[in-house]
């Protein structure tokens, strides 16, 4: 069983689950955002181990909120091992606290970047997102730049040319287009090699992952 703290302890994950609302806030009650993310940037510690035995049992009482946690820690995993410090600390806490939502494509090609001199402009499309609320969410997603360069960008919903199709009835995953939507540098996450980074949470949240074509930083 599951504790506030997202650790091993006596109090059922089921409690929470049922007196929360959307998904992600049942996530959020489960405290399993912060395990194995270290203490001095916010978590509550404990190792993989502890989170892959909860994200098994996630899975089994709460299939969407699983969906869900397999989104949003792995965006948090993004920050926690990227170089960029000052995305890291503007983003970290709100994701943690589950304050803003955040996704990551479970399967898809890397986006397309057009160089205009001034910045990129990314397309692309990606299918069986979870964890995609109306007021916003922030997007970890996969980009090969115009010199061949591969690696990992931060996008938010607000942005201009970025949109969700809507879902097929009764199914919780959605689509996201990106159209020409506009990449800042500061918004860079890391080289291609980051995916390597992510893989050992990813393997811990594997019962989780949405049932789409395999994202490359974990088990297929």
């Amino acid at each position: 069983m599951l504790t506030d703290t997202g650790l091993l302890g006596t109090a059922p994950v089921v409690n929470a689950l049922q007196a929360s609302r959307s998904p992600l806030q049942r996530v959020v009650d489960s405290g399993l955002l912060r395990c194995a993310v270290p203490r001095h940037l916010g978590g509550n510690g404990g190792g993989l181990d502890d989170l892959a035995h909860a994200a098994g049992l996630l899975q089994r009482q709460d299939p969407a909120a699983a969906a869900v946690l397999w989104a949003q820690r792995l965006a948090i995993e993004a920050l926690v091992q990227t170089a960029n410090v000052g995305l890291r600390e503007f983003w970290l806490p709100d994701f943690l606290s589950g304050t803003r939502a955040a996704t990551l494509p479970p399967g898809g090609r890397e986006l397309a970047a057009e160089n205009t001199g001034r910045g990129w402009l990314l397309s692309g499309v990606f299918h069986g997102v979870p964890n995609l609320p109306w007021e916003g969410f922030s997007l970890v997603a996969p980009v090969r730049l115009g010199d061949g360069n591969a690696g990992w960008v931060l996008l938010r919903s607000e942005e201009d040319g970025l949109s969700v199709l809507p879902p097929p009835l009764g199914h919780a995953l959605a689509s996201l287009r990106l159209n020409r939507v506009f990449f800042r540098e500061d918004e860079w996450l890391g080289a291609h090699g980051l995916a390597d980074l992510l893989a050992p949470v990813a393997e811990a949240l594997a019962p989780c992952r949405p049932r789409t074509p395999a994202l490359n930083i974990g088990t297929p």
